[in-house]
């Protein structure tokens, strides 16, 4: 199938882009694009990490026309992403937000390539961006709230402090080679393998095809949005919200008032969650149909 998104931006595509980002990097005091090296790159990775994971926008995009149940999908491009946080505070899912991070790094002038990922439900449902940097490689993980671009070890492991978590990234043996993610506490303990990251690069038509396949995900049927405020980790599913800190996980329930407590927490207009939220609960009222 045709999905209209353009991998190698040229011509207006790339026109479009280019406005798109100068837009997002004001929103963060960068006012011209930044020479590649390790403080720019941290510079560009902290600005793009205020876009949630989110899949309002996804749901909305591939359910929003016709019967709910028949899933089209619908490929956001990186203008769309960065426009899309610039007037409603959106993100995008772990697609979406890697593609556009690789976009952005690209425009700015790094080395980098999309990698995909296997996560414990299933293989290639993840991806992330490489950057090649000064003779190291750094993984950059947005849509997995990694708050620091993280280097990748030659062997044996490397990791990276945050304020909830501590993340651990493991060469492992064998070809291809491939990094295990793991989180913890600050202070050491319930140490979780997350995924593993594969590092060679794909291209434009296989991180498609697996983009397409993600559409039909569970995780596509239910309300799923993160975020990080430095602090804690905001997780919603469903209608439960999760807080995260170094201290410990606060649960609580916001069914009677979820468009407006991910307005407050996520800065996205009710009305959009009620609407994605409609969408995904109208889908399980009868059996799907077309294509899942």
């Amino acid at each position: 199938m045709s999905t209209g998104i353009e991998f190698r931006l040229s011509g207006t595509a790339r026109q479009l882009f280019a406005g798109s980002a100068k837009a997002f990097l004001g929103e963060f005091g960068i006012n011209s694009l930044p020479e590649p090296g390790r403080d720019s790159l941290h510079q560009l990775y902290r600005a793009f990490t205020h876009l949630p994971y989110e899949n309002v926008s996804k749901i909305i995009r591939s359910r929003g026309i016709g019967e709910p149940s028949t899933v089209k999908p619908s490929f956001r491009s990186p203008a769309e992403v960065l426009e899309g946080y610039l007037s409603s505070r959106l993100g995008g899912t772990c697609f979406s937000l890697t593609h556009c991070l690789y976009t952005l790094l690209r425009h700015c002038g790094f080395d980098c390539w999309r990698a995909l990922g296997d996560m414990s439900h299933g293989p290639n449902i993840h991806c992330a961006v490489i950057v090649r940097l000064g003779g190291g490689k750094f993984l950059c993980d947005a849509g997995y709230l990694l708050p620091e671009p993280l280097e990748l070890p030659v062997s044996g492991h490397k990791s990276l402090a945050g304020r909830v978590y501590r993340y651990t990234v493991e060469a492992e043996a064998g070809e291809p080679l491939s990094y295990s993610l793991y989180t913890e506490s600050p202070a050491g303990g319930d140490k979780r393998w997350r995924y593993r990251i594969r590092e060679h690069a794909v291209d434009g038509p296989v991180f498609e095809y697996h983009w397409e396949r993600s559409f039909s995900a569970a995780m596509n049927h239910q309300l799923v949005l993160s975020r990080s405020t430095g602090e804690a980790h905001i997780y919603v599913h469903k209608h439960s919200v999760r807080h995260t800190t170094g201290l410990g996980r606060h649960n609580e329930n916001i069914r009677n008032r979820l468009g407006a407590s991910v307005q407050e927490m996520f800065g996205i207009d009710a009305e959009l969650v009620e609407r994605a939220r409609e969408l995904s609960e109208r889908a399980k009222e009868k059996p799907a149909g077309g294509r899942r």
